[in-house]
């Protein structure tokens, strides 16, 4: 089966944030899948919504840090576009 890759660690998170919102959707994030964390630190982005307008997929090489506050924080994307923000100056 094949992915689609969205794109790279904590750039591609904040651009289908704000493509997603963009279109009126809310963006959702798993980092799991069969109940194990995805290969290459990859979590599954999808835009609920507004699916039909932004297609959802893979992104790789998010930081793990993110990840596991992904796992912890539930309910709420905003946090995870003002980390974007915040950490662009290290992981770009």
């Amino acid at each position: 089966m094949a992915r689609r890759i969205l794109g790279k660690g904590l750039a591609a998170i904040k651009d289908f944030i704000r493509e997603c919102v963009s279109a009126g959707g809310v963006p959702i994030f798993r980092t799991k899948y069969g109940g194990k964390r995805l290969p290459g630190n990859a979590v599954i982005a999808a835009c609920w919504g507004a699916g039909d307008k932004v297609k959802g997929g893979t992104i790789t090489d998010v930081p793990l840090e993110i990840i596991e506050k992904m796992e912890k924080t539930t309910g709420d994307w905003r946090w995870l576009e003002k980390e974007t923000e915040k950490a662009s100056l290290y992981y770009y």
